[in-house]
């Protein structure tokens, strides 16, 4: 027989609150990006009050003196966009005594010019798409390839090498055949066996190769730029005065959050429905959250740089080995709360301007007992190949057998991965012989 009767039991269940999520969202955000999420809830909320930073404003006023230009439009200081390659191009055609066709054939051509100035469009296409034959469409390709900078206009990297070759007054004798036998032969070069194989000797081979690796293989990656430059703005800033670390957040950008006074007042004499008064209760959370972001943020920062103190005095050489752990215990948080504290946050140290995250390194056991850090053994392995002998430079087996001297222990494959991670090509290919 079916019944019902009531049970009590216990239940601990976790739950979090709007507030809570707000200040973990804030945590993880930037300096910029706090800043644009601020204004983003001040348009929103008029109780939320934005003032931007004091030191921006004294900025502002020396720079520009706004007080004597009552109609000065901060319009007229927008940057203009910067021209495209496309434009400098065409600009370059326009000045040369062409006839129409063929220059609008070459402006076809210099619109299907990719940012590293390689023609991407088959001749046989430009001719359906423009109606002109072949001895056209080779002319107007020709006079693309004549223009600034040299090598643009080129189908792929063998042509592209060809005409800076061509183009320049000092080239190397040999630099031009050792291109037209072929790219594939530069990857793995040998002096010996390039100059056999060209007919000259290992010491005009070896200088031609050296020519070769001067070129530009991307001769337009820096004009026409359509990106615009990306800054970073540190969120905090580490100094050493009279031999003790000093650590402040950056408010540069960041601005302050308060109360609107007036409509705070306006809400209380009217007493205010429940919408007006949430309103008023989120502004403060958002205020609470972002005192609490600031205090977390410096609590990090103080513990990471407590832990670190040998790299703001020697570099990143002092560089020590770091993880989340360490800092949540010392500080009395969760590793996920350091975790979200140090994304995407940059701090301004004697050194340079380093992300957080780049504090916390793995470490290899050195044969005293100590730690030494990943970012340097990769220092000390760049020091080692830079003072190596360009004719016999140190293989992986080598540079192993040195870091190990230096008490580093380090399998010869986790040397590999670290020459590759810093961009530094095998022994036989840093190898020079004349």
């Amino acid at each position: 027989m079916l019944g019902f009767q009531l049970v009590q039991e216990g239940r601990i269940r976790l739950s979090i609150t709007p507030e809570m999520k707000q200040s973990i969202h804030l945590l993880t955000l930037s300096g910029q990006e706090l800043a644009r999420y601020l204004q983003e809830a001040a348009e929103e909320n008029p109780v939320l009050e934005l003032e931007e930073p004091s030191a921006l404003r004294a900025r502002l006023s020396r720079r520009l003196n706004v007080g004597k230009f009552s109609s000065h439009d901060p319009l007229l200081q927008v940057q203009g966009d910067e021209p495209t390659l496309e434009h400098l191009l065409i600009s370059q055609l326009r000045l040369q005594n062409l006839l129409p066709s063929l220059e609008n054939t070459a402006v076809y051509l210099a619109g299907c010019v990719n940012e590293d100035g390689y023609l991407t469009m088959d001749l046989t296409e430009v001719m359906s798409a423009r109606g002109v034959s072949m001895p056209e469409a080779v002319a107007a390709m020709d006079i693309l390839q004549s223009l600034d900078p040299a090598g643009v206009g080129a189908r792929n990297l063998r042509e592209c090498l060809l005409l800076q070759i061509k183009r320049d007054p000092l080239a190397n004798e040999y630099a031009k055949h050792m291109v037209e036998e072929g790219l594939e032969e530069l990857v793995r070069f040998h002096p010996g066996r390039a100059g056999t194989r060209l007919g000259i000797s290992s010491q005009q081979a070896q200088a031609a190769y050296d020519y070769i690796a001067r070129l530009d293989p991307k001769p337009c990656r820096s004009m026409g730029c359509t990106e615009r430059p990306h800054y970073i703005v540190p969120d905090a800033v580490v100094q050493i005065r009279n031999d003790e670390v000093s650590l402040r957040l950056n408010s540069a950008g960041v601005p302050r959050v308060s109360l609107n006074e007036a409509c705070c007042r306006w809400i209380r004499e009217i007493d205010a429905d429940e919408i007006w008064s949430g309103r008023a209760a989120e502004a403060r959370a958002i205020i609470r959250s972002v005192r609490m972001r600031r205090r977390t943020l410096m609590r990090v920062l103080a513990a990471i740089m407590s832990e670190q103190e040998a790299f703001l005095r020697e570099g990143p050489a002092g560089l020590k080995p770091l993880n989340l752990a360490v800092i949540a215990e010392a500080i009395g948080m969760h590793e996920s709360t350091v975790s979200r504290t140090v994304n995407g946050k940059f701090v301004q140290t004697p050194h340079g301007v380093f992300e957080l995250k780049a504090f916390f390194a793995s470490g290899l056991e050195t044969t005293n007992g100590e730690m030494a850090s990943a970012p340097a053994v990769k220092l000390r392995l760049k020091e080692l190949i830079r003072s190596e002998r360009a004719e016999r430079p140190y293989s992986d087996s080598q540079l192993t057998a040195l870091l190990a001297n230096e008490g580093i222990v380090i399998s010869r494959r986790t040397v590999a991965k670290y020459r590759e991670e810093l961009q530094i090509l095998p022994s036989l290919e840093r190898k020079r012989w004349a």
